[in-house]
């Protein structure tokens, strides 16, 4: 029997995720949030016809015939009251204003004499200069979609449109959980809760760490019900393979619908994912090798695609052409990569499964599918993010 691939086991782990329930958050607190319906807006953007430029405010038929000189008859800026325009004259009018009744071309100042009574040199058609009302977003029509995860320019279209509130998806609660003896007594400093806690971060989880734990049952399952009692996803680092002390899998394996075997991928071959039910809560719980390179790249693969989904967003592959060929083997191989001036990326030479220092110094993991050929320059492979911003990366 051959062993799952990345993509069977990475639909295996999503299986256990749903979004997570919107909320109702004000905007200052929406940042970074995914929407959970579509705002429609109250207001239009603008919310009435303004000057797009500085300069005077005219009907286009009084100054259908240049030169023509008008008398000038007020100044609007930007918040004053509005008079209306009355034929025959005209009024100096600056960006951002609202276009006084009656006009409906704004001449620049560039083409004019610019004094009073004003001398107009060139001229345009009606609607010239003019912003109209709603012609951004209008009134009733929607502004942001359900599924955008919301930046400063969404939030700065939402306050526009009149909406103080939207209904979102809550951030994800993400708890990390490493197991080893040699973690809890200090001999091995544990760099697999930095990593991912900082790789959760930036993805926009709200991340906690609850361990080390040592390969103990009754700690490990008391320390797993903390996490799941206070997390929306927990990952679990170390304790899946066939050892003596592996504590997750002794563990866990006695749940129901919980799965433990080997993956076909290298480096990171034994994994482990499943659900437990606490207080009428699923939490997903996601188990991943311990040694620090092969839990990042498990991480990536498995792990933050499912924060996106509770998050409300969808999967999302990147993809880079390579620089040089790759050998594939015979199950998935994820190699460090660096990108050239070109946006290509080649493997970093050295080995992988252990090389935190090769990790460091790359920009992707190359994901070469198995295969028994050489993967050529110039080909298409999925890469992974090795610093994911608070994009969504998955």
């Amino acid at each position: 029997m051959t062993d799952p691939s990345v993509a069977e086991h990475r639909r295996r782990v999503l299986a256990e995720v749903t979004a997570l329930a919107p909320v109702e958050v004000p905007l200052a607190e929406a940042r970074g949030r995914v929407l959970a319906a579509d705002v429609v807006g109250r207001l239009a953007v603008p919310p009435f016809d303004h000057a797009a430029m500085d300069g005077f405010a005219v009907r286009a038929a009084d100054v259908a015939d240049v030169p023509v000189e008008l008398p000038v008859a007020g100044v609007v800026a930007a918040g004053d009251a509005v008079p209306r325009l009355e034929p025959g004259s005209a009024i100096r009018i600056m960006t951002g204003a609202e276009l006084p009744p009656g006009a409906d071309l704004v001449v620049p100042f560039e083409w004019t004499s610019g004094t009073d009574p004003v001398r107009v040199l060139r001229t345009a058609a009606s609607g010239r200069h003019v912003r109209r009302t709603g012609e951004d977003v209008a009134a009733g029509a929607v502004a942001v979609s359900a599924g955008t995860r919301l930046g400063p320019v969404h939030l700065g279209l939402l306050t526009s449109v009149g909406a103080a509130t939207v209904p979102v998806h809550p951030r994800p609660r993400l708890g990390v959980l490493s197991t080893g003896a040699e973690l809890v007594a200090g001999h091995v400093p544990d760099s697999n809760s930095a990593t991912l806690l900082a790789a959760g971060e930036a993805a926009g989880a709200a991340v906690r760490r609850f361990g080390p734990v040592a390969d103990d049952p009754d700690a490990f399952r008391a320390a797993l019900h903390d996490a799941a009692a206070a997390s929306d996803l927990v990952v679990t680092t170390g304790g899946v393979s066939a050892g003596d002390h592996d504590v997750v899998k002794a563990v866990l394996r006695a749940e129901p619908g919980f799965w433990f075997g080997p993956v076909a991928m290298k480096p990171g071959r034994p994994q482990g994912c499943g659900a437990l039910d606490v207080a009428g809560r699923r939490v997903p719980v996601v188990t991943l090798p311990g040694t620090p390179v092969a839990a990042y790249a498990s991480f990536l693969l498995y792990v933050l695609p499912a924060v996106r989904a509770l998050a409300g967003l969808p999967p999302r592959t990147r993809t880079a052409v390579l620089a040089a060929p790759v050998q594939a083997g015979d199950r998935t191989v994820l190699l460090p990569g660096r990108y050239d001036g070109r946006g290509r990326i080649a493997p970093l030479p050295g080995h992988v499964g252990h090389a935190q220092g090769l990790l460091a110094r790359a920009d992707a993991l190359l994901v070469v599918p198995a295969s028994d050929r050489v993967v050529p320059e110039g080909e298409e492979v999925e890469v992974l993010a090795l610093h994911p911003e608070e994009d969504g990366h998955g």
